[in-house]
């Protein structure tokens, strides 16, 4: 395994979020001098960054991009895969195509959390998952050699595809060979899932590309109370061996939360 630690792109605009935010190359110079051997790009509008400049400096830094979150395409925009208005799911499709076009670029994955969207009143939810599959129909086949990550998200923050099993259901429903899952221990704590069995269920269908890490409240790693020692126990039993990306508030600052972070999770990753 390796670590990663989010970084949100100049285009992202509100100031909290589960990212460190600030311009591109000392971020990133941040983000490598504290340790981490990759960033993810979490983004909003990706057709008005500076993908140039982002490439540069992680380049320069000899940084990784396992993935690009698109959080706030739906957080920050509002946009999703399920909007009842077909301009608006077009639009959503559009900056998902975007999001690829830079993934592109690193060989990064790009994932669907919140974008994919909700169930709504006055649409079934059979046509909902159509949207969605739909939606993610044309991503995949656009860009065939770009990874697509779909990851589950609890119930304070969506109301369909919420847990590991039913997602993984999903993915073999829409049968595409670039779309695959990412798990949050978040999501998965607030399900009340057991994340052993989730791993070994995800990984043994080949299709567990990518995973996030936070403590409760999305509190820096360590200063929260989640037994961080047994998720990486799980890890481990599943055999996973792909990035690990840190995805939490900068509290009480990014100095503390990026650097302590890296501080609880150096003995999973790193030898002493």
């Amino acid at each position: 395994m390796k670590l990663a630690y989010m970084y949100a792109t100049p285009d992202v605009r509100h100031s909290k979020v589960t990212a460190i935010q600030g311009d591109i190359k000392p971020t990133l110079a941040k983000i490598r001098q504290v340790g981490y051997e990759g960033v993810e790009l979490l983004v909003c509008d990706p057709a008005r960054i500076d993908a140039n400049a982002l490439e540069d400096a992680a380049n320069q830094e000899g940084l990784d991009v396992p993935a690009v979150c698109t959080g706030e395409v739906y957080g920050e925009a509002g946009l999703s895969f399920a909007d009842a208005d077909p301009e608006r799911r077009q639009r959503a499709i559009d900056r998902m195509k975007a999001a690829m076009a830079l993934a592109q670029r690193f060989g990064a994955a790009v994932n669907v959390g919140r974008l994919r969207g909700r169930y709504q009143d006055g649409v079934s939810p059979e046509q909902t998952l159509d949207w969605i599959a739909r939606a993610l129909a044309e991503c995949a086949r656009e860009y065939p050699d770009t990874r697509i990550v779909m990851e589950p998200v609890n119930h304070l923050y969506a109301n369909c595809l919420m847990g590991t099993s039913d997602m993984l259901e999903f993915i073999d429903r829409v049968a595409l060979p670039n779309v695959g899952i990412m798990l949050d221990m978040v999501h998965m704590l607030v399900e009340g899932e057991d994340i052993e069995k989730s791993l070994l269920q995800a990984q043994q269908r080949n299709c567990l590309w990518h995973f996030h890490v936070s403590d409760s409240e999305r509190l820096p790693v360590g200063d929260g109370s989640y037994d961080i020692a047994a998720v990486f126990q799980a890890l481990e039993k599943a055999s996973y061996d792909q990035y690990v990306t840190v995805e939490t508030f900068q509290i009480p600052d990014s100095g503390h939360a990026i650097q302590a972070s890296f501080n609880a999770l150096r003995p999973y990753f790193y030898s002493t």
